[in-house]
């Protein structure tokens, strides 16, 4: 039942996805720090950079990449382009596995849900979404993986984060390129944990954040959210939350999207990365 299952999700999603066409040119850079989506990091990070690939319209391209912190068995960040081919129509895999790039020592086994450790309850948080990656079985198998999962507020999982993912590929679908970083953070953070199905222990981020970098007609321009790890009562996320990605970098003390300063020279790279999305037409609709 299970591979007659699969076919079907192969024969569904390459049906509905044959018209779609990548904007994103196929040819990919030799190294992840030259992917315009990738944040600057200290060099002692780079080994602790994995990058994940994909096959879309007959090529090898990156499915995303992140930055992985094994004090906390959970990934700092995750980057990656979004546009409307590498959505997709598909469904999702719900397949809960292990990143083969990791023994199962290294990484959290989460096929089952997140035990409670010395808190409450958390959802399996993806970081790429599943919806942004249902362009075939395997991409979507790899947003699955716990490598991409952290312990988060099973309200704010399902409600103004949920809504936010939804938006970001609705705007990728209106644009040529979207650039996303999606992160977690611990600030002031006071030791909490969950335990993975092997009992392992995973550190319950305190906040989460999203940068986001759109290419449009040559033209770039910058946004940013930020949310504690908490419930935000019902409805969806607002635009009004957004902020200019300078003061995300401030407060986190990262650097997005650092390749933009090469595409069009500092003073372009500053007024892009300090103009508020919240008078941006575009990110208001």
């Amino acid at each position: 039942m299970a591979l007659i299952a699969l076919l079907a999700w192969l024969i569904v999603s390459f049906l509905q996805s044959r018209n779609e066409s990548a904007t994103e040119p196929s040819a990919e850079p030799e190294r992840p720090g030259a992917w315009m989506e990738i944040p600057a990091f200290p060099d002692s990070d780079t080994s602790n950079i994995y990058t994940l690939y994909m096959e879309l319209d007959g090529a090898t391209v990156r499915n995303y990449s992140f930055l992985w912190n094994a004090g906390h068995l959970t990934a700092d960040w995750v980057a990656y382009p979004l546009y409307r081919s590498s959505i997709g129509q598909g469904t999702r895999s719900n397949s809960f596995g292990l990143n083969p790039a990791f023994t199962e020592y290294e990484q959290p086994v989460l096929e089952q849900a997140y035990r409670r450790g010395n808190d409450g309850w958390y959802s399996r948080g993806h970081q790429i979404p599943s919806g942004d990656r249902l362009t075939s079985y395997s991409a979507n198998l790899q947003t699955f993986y716990g490598t991409n999962m952290t312990p988060q507020d099973e309200d704010l999982n399902a409600g103004v984060w949920e809504s936010l993912e939804s938006k970001v590929r609705q705007w990728a679908r209106r644009c040529d390129t979207l650039y996303v970083v999606t992160g977690c953070s611990y600030e002031n953070y006071e030791g909490k944990y969950v335990l993975d199905n092997d009992g392992k222990r995973v550190a319950v981020p305190t906040g989460y954040y999203k940068a986001l970098l759109r290419l449009y007609q040559g033209r770039y321009y910058g946004c940013a959210f930020t949310f504690e790890n908490r419930p935000y009562g019902e409805g969806g996320y607002e635009i009004s939350w957004a902020m200019p990605l300078a003061k995300l970098e401030s407060h986190l003390g990262i650097e997005f999207f650092p390749m933009l300063k090469e595409k069009v020279g500092e003073k372009t790279y500053r007024k892009i990365k300090e103009s508020d999305p919240a008078s941006d037409q575009f990110w208001r609709r």
